[in-house]
C-alpha cells in the first residue's frame, strides 16, 4: 500500500472514530423528571411506561425524580441524566447551559398540547383579584416551575408588584400537589398551580371545583417536553421517540393508567418553545441565573 493511500485510509478511520466518540451510548438509559408532585408517587405512576420503554428499547431504564427544577438541570449537565422531562421554562433554562434535543410532548384530551398557570384561593377567602392578595400568605411551587412561579412572577412584574414585599409570607411548596394541600390546610391564602395538576386533583376527588376560586389564568403554555442530551446516541433518541409516539396504540392501558387525560404523545421541536424563549429574554439573564442556574 503506498503512503498516500495509507494516509487517506488513516484519515477516514480517525474521522469516523471522532464522530463515533461524539455520541454516547449508555449501558442503561436514565430518565429524570421535574418534581410536580411526590417523587415516590410519580415514579410509581411512571413504572408501567418504564417497563414498556425497556421492552421497546431493549435496555435497562432508570427513573429519577429530581429534588428540584434546578437539580434536574445540574444532573443533566453532569450527564447523570440522559433524557429529562422539563417544564417549558426550565427546558429553555437548561438549553442555555447545554445542547438539548426536544423529543415528545403530551397531547391532552382537554387542552391539547398546551396548559395554563392558575392562581387559586378558597371560595370563601374573599379574594377575587390579584390586588387583593396584598398582605396574604402565598405558595409558589418552585422557582424553576413555569406555571408554579415563572408566569405568576411575570404577571406581578408586569403590574409593578414586587412579590417579595407584596405578600406577608411566601412558601415554596416543592410540588403542585403540595401547593393545593397548603391552601386546603389554611397554611396559605392562595397559590400558583398548573392547570394540569389542578385538573388531576379534581378528578381524583381531592378537591371540588366549587371549593376553590381561580382568580387568574395565564395564556396558553407549551407543554412539558421530554428532551435528550444532544450527544446521546441517535438510535436511542429515535427509539425513545418512536416508542412514546406509539404508546397510545401499542399499550393504551399503560397510557391510561399513567394519566387518562393524555390522548397521546406527539413530536416536538425547538421552534415550539420560541414564545417561552421570548419571555426568558424579557426577564433577562440575571433572572435566569438567579432562579435556574446558580445551584442550590
Amino acid at each position: 500500500m503506498n503512503s498516500r493511500k495509507f494516509v487517506c485510509l488513516l484519515s477516514i478511520f480517525l474521522v469516523s472514530l471522532l464522530l463515533t466518540s461524539c455520541a454516547t451510548t449508555p449501558k442503561k438509559l436514565t430518565i429524570g423528571m421535574i418534581p410536580v408532585k411526590d417523587a415516590i408517587e410519580m415514579e410509581k405512576e411512571f413504572e408501567p411506561i418504564r417497563l414498556y420503554l425497556e421492552e421497546q428499547l431493549g435496555m435497562p431504564i432508570e427513573v429519577d425524580t429530581a429534588d428540584s427544577y434546578v437539580s434536574l438541570i445540574e444532573e443533566m449537565k453532569n450527564e447523570t441524566i440522559d433524557i429529562g422531562w422539563y417544564g417549558a421554562f426550565s427546558y429553555i433554562a437548561a438549553e442555555s447551559e447545554m445542547e438539548l434535543t426536544p423529543l415528545v410532548v403530551q397531547q391532552r384530551k382537554d387542552t391539547g398540547i398546551y396548559y395554563n398557570s392558575l392562581i387559586i384561593t378558597p371560595k370563601n377567602s374573599g379574594i377575587s383579584t390579584i390586588e387583593e392578595l396584598e398582605g396574604k400568605k402565598f405558595a409558589f411551587v418552585d422557582s424553576g416551575s413555569t406555571s408554579g412561579f415563572v408566569l405568576p412572577y411575570a404577571l406581578l412584574k408586569s403590574r409593578n408588584i414586587a412579590y417579595e414585599t407584596f405578600f406577608s409570607e411566601i412558601e415554596y411548596a416543592g410540588s403542585h400537589d403540595q401547593v393545593l394541600a397548603n391552601i386546603l390546610h389554611h397554611e396559605v391564602d392562595a397559590g400558583a398551580i398548573s392547570s394540569v395538576q389542578y385538573g388531576n386533583l379534581i378528578e381524583k376527588g381531592i378537591v371540588k371545583p366549587d371549593d376553590m376560586t381561580v382568580i387568574w389564568k395565564s395564556e396558553n403554555i407549551p407543554g412539558s417536553p421530554y428532551v435528550a442530551r444532544s450527544e446521546l446516541d441517535e438510535e436511542i433518541q429515535e427509539g425513545f421517540t418512536e416508542a412514546m409516539l406509539a404508546l397510545h396504540t401499542k399499550e393504551p392501558d399503560v397510557l391510561n393508567s399513567y394519566d387518562n387525560t393524555v390522548e397521546k404523545y406527539i413530536e416536538v421541536d425547538k421552534k415550539y418553545y420560541n414564545p417561552i424563549k421570548n419571555i426568558a429574554t424579557i426577564l433577562g439573564k440575571e433572572y435566569m441565573y438567579e432562579y435556574f442556574l446558580k445551584g442550590e
